[in-house]
């Protein structure tokens, strides 16, 4: 896991392709990542559409350990503060079942940089870690 992380990281500091996020109206993202903290080491795989370059909804599954299937919202701070093009600092929430009787609640927060029209890098903190990849088509 830590040869992961340290290989993401290292792509991510070595890379200067100017890119932009896109988070548009329309747009669709699949996101992989790998989960270091909170429930257990998963892998957290994420389906994205944009609602408008505001906010984008999603569902996704954390599969491995403790698998469980969520719904996902995302607000976009780009919209309301300047950043880079490249750069992209999301608030989200995560909503899913952990078994019979248990309801996960995940807020986030999350920095995605692009390296090239479709392809970024994200890192998420919040009750999980998160870690990835995530792909625009």
């Amino acid at each position: 896991m830590k040869k992961i992380i340290l290989i993401l990281v290292t792509v991510l500091l070595s890379t200067f392709v100017y890119a932009q996020v896109d988070n548009y109206n329309g747009s669709q993202h699949l996101s992989v990542g790998a989960n270091f903290f909170g429930n257990k080491e998963n892998i957290k795989v994420v389906y994205h559409h944009g609602i408008s370059n505001m906010f984008s909804v999603g569902v996704g599954a954390y599969v491995l350990n403790d698998s469980y299937a969520f719904v996902r919202g995302d607000f976009y701070l780009n919209s309301v503060i300047p950043l880079p093009d490249n750069l992209s600092v999301y608030g989200g929430v995560e909503l899913g079942v952990l078994g019979i009787d248990f309801l996960n609640f995940d807020p986030q927060i999350g920095v995605a940089y692009s390296i090239s029209k479709n392809l970024d890098l994200f890192i998420e903190a919040g009750n999980t870690g998160t870690l990835g990849v995530s792909f625009s088509f």
